[in-house]
């Protein structure tokens, strides 16, 4: 089943939900891939024109249009600032969140983390749950105390989903971009029985996902840029419960084309932030999505959460790859997983040997992820630039 809110492929024709599977199909015919993501939308918004609302209200009006629409609102919540963001909107404008998820690889691991604030290196995100998301759920308690909130460490989840699915390399296919070991097993909350009951039900359910903020960047004519690019997107479509419950839908809170406007106004307030603050703009010169993770990513969270984000708060660093990842660091750390790895690792060099120009490496010649497509659009000319 396609969801067109989540983007999806084609080639010669066919739609494909799985990136892995549009590129083979186009090995075979020779036809070239395309990706659709919210085209017909986005092309035809006035992205040059900034709106006069505020970030607060396009945010707020984004939480409400969602409560509306749905009879049962669930949030997933990492307690990172786009997250917790989303949790501000509906608590300062009294809106009632049925059900808050958050879920952590805490046993999984334990070995591999630690617990101080001053780390904040991609490989030790698993310290986000205990010095983050937990003062942050004690908080919702107090706020929400109609909401149900739900904790799960899917460690067993994860583990025992490579064991029971890396039985031959072709484990590779049907996937999208994102091929390491948390994001492969993780966001799958139907693994639960008790959620699971919950949701199988004649209710129509949204779960809500924090992505993204906006990738944006100057070119060398001086002209500001905001990018949507599909591997970001294809988080949410490994959520492979989509399949099979027509009831439950995912939304994306901020890529959405119900969220132009928001959009529109978070790109505008970048661009004239860059516009006073010239020092940074080396750091927006060239799409260059390693650094976005990493130098934008903290100033932005300032930026566009003025009202909801404590920078003192602990958030790790966003991995650079999206195969090659620091967040799996656990994973080949443990020698009790070493046939796991090693199934691993060849599933990897199978989907090279079939996709070949397709899959593109890692400045240590690494198999590091798929050929990404990007959806660029005009906001307009720097005022000043350096």
């Amino acid at each position: 089943m396609i969801d067109p809110n989540l983007g999806f492929y084609t080639c010669d024709g066919q739609k494909f939900v799985s990136k892995i599977n549009a590129f083979l199909h186009s090995r075979t015919t020779g036809k070239p891939v395309d990706w659709i993501f919210h085209d017909d939308a986005f092309s035809k918004y006035p992205w040059h024109i900034e709106p006069e609302a505020s970030l607060d209200q396009l945010y707020d009006a984004r939480a409400r249009q969602l409560r509306e629409k749905y009879d049962y609102v669930v949030l997933s919540y990492s307690g990172g600032s786009d997250t917790h963001n989303i949790l501000e909107s509906f608590i300062r404008q009294g809106l009632h969140i049925d059900e808050i998820v958050t879920n952590h690889m805490t046993t999984a691991t334990q070995a591999t983390t630690v617990l101080d604030t001053r780390v904040k290196d991609s490989w030790n995100f698993a310290a986000e749950h205990q010095l983050q998301a937990v003062p942050r759920l004690q908080y919702i308690r107090d706020r929400l105390p109609l909401t149900r909130i739900t904790e799960l460490d899917v460690s067993d989840v994860v583990i025992n989903s490579m064991r029971t699915t890396f039985n031959d390399v072709d484990w590779v296919l049907g996937r999208n971009d994102h091929l390491s070991i948390g994001q492969l097993f993780r966001y799958n909350y139907f693994h639960f029985g008790e959620i699971k009951k919950r949701l199988d039900r004649d209710l129509n359910v949204v779960i809500i996902v924090g992505i993204d903020k906006p990738k944006c960047h100057i070119d060398p004519e001086g002209n500001f840029w905001m990018t949507f690019l599909d591997g970001i997107a294809n988080i949410t479509t490994i959520n492979d419960f989509n399949l099979d419950y027509t009831n439950t839908h995912t939304e994306m809170f901020y890529w959405s084309q119900d969220s132009m406007p928001m959009l529109c106004k978070q790109a505008h307030v970048i661009k004239r932030w860059l516009e006073i603050n010239t020092k940074y703009q080396a750091g927006w010169q060239g799409l260059n999505i390693a650094r976005s993770r990493m130098l934008q990513e903290r100033l932005l969270r300032s930026l566009l959460y003025n009202t909801t984000w404590d920078n003192n708060w602990f958030q790790a660093n966003k991995s650079t790859s999206f195969w090659q990842t620091e967040f799996d660091t656990w994973f080949h750390a443990r020698p009790d997983l070493a046939r796991e790895q090693q199934l691993w690792h060849q599933g990897l060099t199978h989907l090279e040997n079939i996709l070949g120009e397709y899959v593109i490496r890692n400045d240590k010649g690494q198999p590091s992820g798929l050929k990404p497509f990007l959806k660029p659009y005009l906001i307009g000319q720097m005022k000043s630039v350096v």
